[in-house]
C-alpha cells in the first residue's frame, strides 16, 4: 500500500501529466469541489485508491486540517499494519475488540518505545472517528466494541496524564536568554565561540511567549503589521488572534513595551539583513506567494494577489499556512511580511524554533555548570515552558492584588464584594483563562492545583521577577485595573 497527501502547490511547481493523459492538472486540483489540501489518499497494490481508507479520510478532511489529517493517516496506518501482522491476518473492518485492544497493548506497553497517554488518546480518537463513520455509512452493522455510559471503553486504558505544568524563575530565564538564546557568557560578557545568526529573533520568540503567554503556533506566525513599532506613550500594543490561535478561539494578546523595544532593535537590524538577502530567492518563487500590495491599517486588512487571483483577507482570519506565503514589493525586493523570518527569507517553522530552544537549553546548562554559577537549570526546557511560566506569574500577581483590594475595601467599609457578578469580574482564574485562550475551564485549573501545591516557591520565585523585571507586575496590574471594588 501507499499513500500521499494532496498539495495545490506541488501541483502548480509540477504541472506536467504522464504521456498519454489530457488534464490541466492545475485547474483540477483548483476546481469546485476539489479534494481539500492536505487529504491523504490510498493506493492498493493494483495502484487503485483503497477503501475504505480513501472514503473515511475524505470525510475527515471537512472538518479537519491538513497537521491533524497527517496525523490521524499515521496513526491509522500503524492500525492497518498491526492488524494485517496478526495470525491469521485482519483488516480494519473486520478486526475484533480482541484485535483491537491487542493494539493498544502494543502501542503502550511493548513497543520499543511505549506511546506516552497523550499519544494514545490521539490514536483513539481515530479509531473512534473511523468506526463511528463506518457504522453511519452502513460498512459495519456496529462498532466492534462497547462503549459505557461514562464515555470509556477497551480503548480508553488506564494510563492518566500527569499534572505537567513546569515554570522557570526569573534567573533561570536570564540565563536561558542571555546565555542560551544571545550567546552572552553568565558574567555577562561576550562569547567569541558563539554561532547563532539570530540571536536578537530568538530572544525576541522568547520574550514575547514568556510576557504575554503566546503558544509556539502563534507567536511564530504573526505578521509584523500586527505587532508595529513601540508606541510614543510607552503603552502596549493589543494583537488580536483568531485563525492561528488553538482551536481558532478568538482573543486579544497585549505586547508590553519593554518587548515592543527589542522587537524594533531586532527588526531594524537582524531582519533587515535577512529580508535583503532572500528578496531574489523570493522574487524567483513569487507564483507561489500571496504578493500583498494593499495594506489597510485601520481594518487590519491585506489585498493582493494569490495564484493569480486578486484576494483580501482580514489578517486575524489568516491561517499559518497563508500567513508563511505572504510577502510584500519593498524597495529592495519582495519581503516576508513575518515578524520572525529565517535564512530563506520566510516564517520559521515549529520544528526549527524547537530546535533553538533544544540548543539554547543545551548551552546555557553547559555554561552554568562550567561558570559554578548558582543558578540550577531543569532538566528540559521546552517553548512551552515559557507559557506555563506566564501562567503561573500572572495568576500569583492577581491573586494577591484581589487580596490587597479585599483587605482595603474591608479596611475601609467592612465587607468585601459578596456579589456573584462581582467574583466572576473579578476572578483571576477567570481572567488567566482569557488571556491564555483556554476553551475549557480544566485545562487553567491545572495552573490553579500547581499554585496550590508550591505555593511558597512560587511566591518567592515572583518575588525574584518583581525584583528584576516589572512585566508581569504592570500586566497583573493593568488587568486588575478593571475589577473595581
Amino acid at each position: 500500500m501507499d499513500y500521499f497527501f494532496t498539495s495545490r502547490d506541488k501541483v502548480r511547481r509540477y504541472p506536467d501529466v504522464v504521456d498519454g493523459v489530457e488534464l490541466d492538472a492545475v485547474r483540477y486540483v483548483t476546481r469546485d469541489r476539489a479534494v481539500t489540501d492536505g487529504t491523504p489518499f490510498f493506493l492498493g497494490t493494483d495502484m487503485r485508491p483503497l477503501e475504505p481508507h480513501c472514503s473515511f479520510f475524505r470525510e475527515m478532511a471537512k472538518t479537519n486540517k491538513a497537521k491533524s489529517l497527517q496525523d490521524y493517516a499515521y496513526d491509522f496506518l500503524g492500525l492497518d499494519d498491526f492488524l494485517s501482522s496478526l495470525d491469521p491476518p485482519s483488516d480494519v473492518l473486520s478486526a475484533t475488540e480482541d484485535d483491537l485492544l491487542a493494539y493498544r497493548e502494543h502501542c503502550t506497553k511493548y513497543r520499543d518505545e511505549p506511546m506516552r497517554p497523550a499519544s494514545w488518546r490521539r490514536h483513539r480518537t481515530t479509531l473512534n472517528n473511523f468506526y463511528n463513520w463506518a457504522v453511519e455509512t452502513g460498512l459495519l452493522e456496529r462498532r466492534p466494541y462497547l462503549r459505557k455510559a461514562n464515555g470509556r471503553d477497551v480503548l480508553s486504558g488506564d494510563a492518566v496524564a500527569e499534572l505537567a505544568v513546569r515554570c522557570l524563575t526569573y534567573d533561570q530565564w536570564w540565563l536561558l536568554d542571555r546565555v542560551g538564546l544571545r550567546g552572552l557568557r553568565p558574567d555577562g560578557s561576550v562569547d567569541p565561540t558563539f554561532r547563532s545568526a539570530h540571536p536578537l529573533r530568538n530572544s525576541c520568540g522568547g520574550n514575547l511567549s514568556i510576557t504575554t503567554g503566546l503558544r509556539l503556533r502563534e507567536f511564530r506566525a504573526l505578521l509584523d503589521v500586527e505587532v508595529g513599532a513601540p508606541r510614543r506613550d510607552g503603552t502596549a500594543a493589543e494583537v488580536d488572534l483568531q485563525a492561528i490561535a488553538k482551536f481558532g478561539l478568538p482573543r486579544t494578546v497585549e505586547v508590553q513595551d519593554r518587548v515592543l523595544r527589542e522587537i524594533d532593535w531586532y527588526r531594524k537590524a537582524e531582519r533587515a539583513g535577512v529580508v535583503r538577502k532572500a528578496a531574489k530567492n523570493l522574487w524567483r518563487r513569487r507564483e507561489e506567494l500571496f504578493v500583498v500590495s494593499d495594506v489597510n491599517h485601520r481594518q487590519m486588512k491585506v489585498s493582493g494577489v494569490l495564484h493569480g487571483r486578486r484576494r483580501t483577507f482580514a489578517i486575524s482570519a489568516m491561517d499559518a499556512a497563508l500567513r508563511k506565503i505572504t510577502v510584500f514589493e519593498a524597495d529592495h525586493g519582495l519581503e516576508a511580511m513575518a515578524l520572525f523570518v529565517g535564512r530563506p527569507g520566510l516564517m520559521v517553522s515549529n520544528q526549527r524554533w524547537e530546535q533553538v530552544f533544544a540548543s539554547a537549553h543545551s548551552r546555557a546548562q553547559r555554561l552554568s555548570a562550567e561558570c559554578e554559577t548558582t543558578v540550577e537549570m531543569p532538566r528540559s526546557v521546552r517553548i512551552h515552558d515559557l507559557r506555563h511560566t506566564f501562567a503561573v506569574y500572572m495568576l500569583e500577581m492577581m491573586t494577591e492584588i484581589l487580596r490587597a483590594q479585599d483587605a482595603e475595601e474591608f479596611a475601609r467599609s467592612g465587607r468585601v464584594p459578596t456579589y456573584a457578578a462581582d467574583h466572576q469580574a473579578r476572578n483571576p482564574f477567570l481572567t488567566l483563562m482569557g488571556l491564555l485562550g483556554h476553551r475549557r475551564p480544566e485545562s487553567t485549573m491545572r495552573y490553579l492545583t500547581y499554585k496550590k501545591r508550591t505555593n511558597l516557591l512560587v511566591a518567592q520565585a515572583v518575588q525574584a521577577w518583581n525584583d528584576q523585571d516589572r512585566t508581569f507586575a504592570d500586566l497583573a496590574l493593568q488587568r486588575s485595573s478593571g475589577w473595581g471594588i
